[in-house]
């Protein structure tokens, strides 16, 4: 409150001295000087009203458009799917068990789905055709029937077998 009480005593401080002494140098113009006096204190006080306006408005928050301008990096979210099959693979290249439990029965509904959408053929019914189409080493990870492992831990299949059997599921 000083501070403004200051500021105005300092604003108008000037003009009212000179409003002063137009009045003893020109008596006769009285009317005119007090006038101009009284318009030039009515626009500082405005000035100072919407200065003081506009810093109480002033928002501390970015405004909507300053905010568009800022670019936000959301994390990328990864699929679920991708992340289970992920530790499918890793599993089931680590353990054997893994391998019959896990990366084995997604691998044949894999196989299952692209024969009967691409080929035409039934992995059930017909699996002497998708052994065929398939390949010796990706018919041994989906056929049907495939035998529980002795040794839970002995290595699951190895990285040349995983990578041809899913070439062969991508050739379908």
């Amino acid at each position: 409150m000083k501070r403004n009480a200051l500021l105005a005593l300092e604003a108008f401080g000037l003009p009212t001295v000179v409003f002063a002494i137009a009045l003893a140098l020109a008596p006769g113009h009285a009317g005119v000087i007090a006038h101009s006096y009284v318009v030039f204190v009515v626009a500082g006080v405005l000035c100072m009203l919407v200065v003081r306006l506009a810093r109480d408005l002033r928002s501390t928050e970015p405004s909507t458009f300053e905010r568009g301008l800022v670019r936000v990096r959301e994390p990328s979210q990864r699929i679920q799917q991708l992340e289970q099959l992920e530790r499918e693979v890793t599993m089931g290249r680590q353990n054997a068990w893994d391998l019959h439990t896990r990366l084995a029965p997604t691998l044949r509904d894999t196989a299952a789905a692209l024969l009967v959408s691409r080929r035409g053929i039934d992995l059930e019914r017909e699996p002497a055709r998708a052994e065929t189409v398939l390949g010796a080493e990706a018919w041994d990870l989906v056929r049907a029937g495939r035998a529980a492992p002795e040794d839970r831990h002995e290595p699951g299949v190895s990285l040349p077998q995983l990578e041809n059997a899913v070439s062969a599921l991508e050739r379908l």
